[in-house]
């Protein structure tokens, strides 16, 4: 027979037991249910973004076992903005200068980088006359492209210097997309748009090419332990060899994912706006 004493020691440890095992299943489910951020370089309206880049989300959620939950600004203004804020989201896929921008300034790692290099061009229908600098072609004319502080706003700035023989620069397109429609329905006399979109259009000319940087570039913020951070490395990173992947990576314009190297993100903050 059981005792007083005995009954109530049994009844406190399985009291005990089961409150640990209780404040363990509620850490766990913490753990499991813990949704990261996903920031995505804001280059075409937010509708279409989400559905170009959900694939890529529902591919990192199945590989890794993570939620995530995409955010795109509306707009470059607003994705600039809120890389300068304290707030870190846990991962983004940048655009190289703002990738390099997260590195210095807020502690992030770039884990991957898409295997092609990125450059922006000039593209037009027309070409300048023999003899004619594109300078000289360009005065007057409209240069359609992305809002500051987009590399194609960046490049403006170099190639164009002269300010009383300058194009009228237009930063009102959506995406690259949009650039080139509205130059081929005549708003606009040329476009500064990245390498893969001119591949799309072999009837326009490229004017102007910058130089090579890395493209779109995936980091990790330094809130996210590091085998979280290793573990999203290696998916991205095994994409190219996975041929059920390939979808996911058409959308982004990309046959795969490499390793970053770093010293090719150095001088890319000149890219950015000064304040």
């Amino acid at each position: 027979m059981i005792t007083p004493s005995q009954f109530n020691k049994f009844f406190l440890s399985s009291y005990s037991y089961a409150k640990i095992a209780i404040i363990l299943l509620v850490f766990t489910s913490q753990v499991i249910a813990k949704k990261f951020t996903l920031v995505i370089e804001p280059s075409y309206p937010i509708n279409q973004a989400k559905e170009i880049y959900e694939p890529f989300k529902n591919w990192l959620s199945q590989q890794t076992g993570y939620e995530l939950e995409l955010v795109i600004n509306k707009n470059y203004y607003t994705y600039w903005l809120k890389a300068k804020k304290d707030e870190l989201p846990d991962f983004t896929l940048d655009a190289p200068h703002v990738a390099a921008y997260r590195m210095k300034n807020k502690g992030y790692t770039a884990v991957a980088t898409t295997i092609e290099p990125l450059s922006f061009h000039l593209i037009s229908l027309d070409e300048p006359a023999q003899n004619e600098t594109v300078q000289n072609f360009m005065v007057s004319k409209k240069i359609i492209m992305l809002p500051s502080p987009s590399l194609a706003t960046a490049y403006f700035k170099q190639w164009f210097t002269d300010l009383f023989a300058a194009p009228i620069k237009d930063i009102t397109a959506l995406s690259w997309q949009e650039s080139v429609e509205i130059v081929f329905d005549g708003s606009a006399q040329a476009a500064i748009v990245p390498n893969w979109m001119y591949n799309l259009y072999p009837n326009f000319s490229s004017l102007i090419e910058s130089k090579q940087t890395p493209g779109s570039t995936f980091t990790v913020s330094p809130n996210v332990p590091k085998e979280i951070a290793d573990k999203f490395q290696s998916v991205l990173l095994s994409m190219k060899n996975d041929d059920q992947a390939y979808d996911v990576l058409v959308e982004l314009n990309t046959s795969g994912f490499k390793e970053p190297e770093l010293t090719l993100y150095n001088g890319l903050l000149d890219l950015l706006p000064s304040n």
